[in-house]
């Protein structure tokens, strides 16, 4: 199979899928209006109200988080449109910001890679975001991303207070972002370029510290509240560890029960309490390990890439994903700016646990919380793609591979026929 004709199959299973998309969207829109009805009161508390969040109301989210839900909510008060208009504002936001997280992804292909490849980058960043349309439209994360993705473009650019303060930007939004700081310092401290580190770490301080301060002022001690809420969570059922614990329950193994909570499906089981300390301390083992690899990785370059950069964002953000108790489908939103960059393996290992997402939530979520069997292979297929996608990250650095990997990419369309 030529890569012509492979590139062709590809565009014609994605248009097929986007028509499974369109129908499982508006068969099973109702599973989004619960995170959608959540954004639409808290900015309408704002808004209309005038309420403080944190304090006149409880907020599950980090304080930059609200930003994404103003905007619509001022569209829907200017034109008097209700609920229904506020989701149709938030879904072309999201357009909007998927959009130019794709030119921006881009445009730091460009820096490092000639134009064949570069519009290969662009082509497999769209067929992906297609693919992920009926979770991206409807979640706040695609914002989280489109910051992600102008982290590394200001790296790139070396502008390192404008990446510092979208990586705080980030962080204050959803938390998870504050993984990528120790490979940007890393980045910048083996290129030896300290006064960058310095800027980039005075970025992300400054607007830390500035946000969380004027939250105290306004909301006062309250404004922690969030943080307090993700600690209270179990194990949520499409985790990699509630995946496997759902199948070992379907074979006959340990009992369990599924509770509604905290926006959520849970489990609880006689391990949940030994399992969630053992996933809290074995991240933050993992981490600091994937951390010295990665440092190790950079080490051994002369100088430090942006494709390197982009293999260690990868990896950090695969194994927040593997080892978090909690896995909700807007989670591979967040991989989404960065994939289009990794190696082919990874790519379609990607695609295809994008997909199996889909068919679950929101496919036919209800048959996932009722663990019909069907349903629980397919999530823990899916999961075990992700911890495929974090092993050969980790093969791509060069520290770990036995023979001396090329760096440059190759054409995802000529490996493609060897697969095939």
């Amino acid at each position: 199979m030529n890569s012509a004709l492979f590139r062709k199959t590809i565009l014609v299973f994605v248009g097929l899928f986007v028509c499974f998309e369109v129908v499982v969207t508006l068969r099973n829109f109702s599973v989004h209006l619960g995170d959608l009805q959540v954004y639409y009161d808290l900015s309408q508390n704002i808004i209309v109200y005038g309420l403080v969040p944190y304090h006149d109301f409880k907020l599950e989210y980090p304080p930059l988080a609200i930003l994404t839900m103003l905007f619509p909510q001022l569209l829907c008060q200017i034109g008097e449109t209700g609920f229904y208009g506020f989701i149709v504002f938030f879904a072309l936001q999201n357009i909007v910001l998927g959009f130019y997280t794709g030119r921006i992804a881009c445009k730091i292909a460009n820096t490092f890679l000639e134009a064949p490849k570069v519009q290969e980058i662009h082509l497999i960043y769209w067929i992906l975001w297609v693919i992920s349309l009926p979770i991206f439209l409807f979640r706040y994360d695609a914002f989280v991303a489109f910051s992600t993705i102008l982290v590394i473009y200001y790296v790139v650019k070396q502008s390192p207070v404008a990446s510092g303060v979208w990586l705080a930007v980030g962080i204050l939004a959803k938390l998870y972002p504050v993984i990528f700081v120790a490979p940007i310092v890393f980045y910048y401290f083996v290129n030896k370029q300290y006064r960058f580190l310095a800027l980039f770490l005075g970025g992300v301080s400054v607007i830390s510290v500035l946000t969380i301060v004027a939250m105290y002022f306004w909301a006062g001690e309250d404004v922690g509240s969030f943080l307090k809420y993700h600690q209270l969570r179990g194990i949520q059922l499409e985790s990699l560890v509630g995946g496997w614990l759902v199948l070992w329950n379907k074979i006959g193994g340990t009992p369990l029960q599924i509770i509604a909570n905290f926006g959520a499906i849970h489990l609880v089981t006689p391990l949940t309490i030994s399992l969630l300390k053992v996933l809290s301390w074995g991240f933050a083992i993992a981490y600091l390990l994937v951390l010295g690899v990665i440092y190790a990785f950079f080490q051994k370059q002369n100088r430090v890439s942006t494709e390197m950069l982009l293999i260690a964002f990868g990896v950090v953000l695969l194994l927040f994903l593997v080892s978090n108790k909690v896995f909700s489908p807007q989670y591979l939103i967040w991989f989404l700016p960065i994939v289009p960059f990794l190696r082919p393996t990874i790519i379609y290992c990607f695609g295809v646990a994008f997909i199996l997402t889909i068919a679950i939530y929101p496919g036919s979520y209800h048959r996932m919380v009722e663990m019909k069997l069907l349903w629980v292979v397919m999530l823990n297929v899916r999961n075990g793609l992700i911890f495929v996608m974090l092993m050969f990250g980790l093969y791509s650095m060069p520290f770990l591979n036995r023979f001396d990997i090329n760096l440059k990419r190759k054409n995802i369309w000529e490996s493609s026929k060897r697969i095939l």
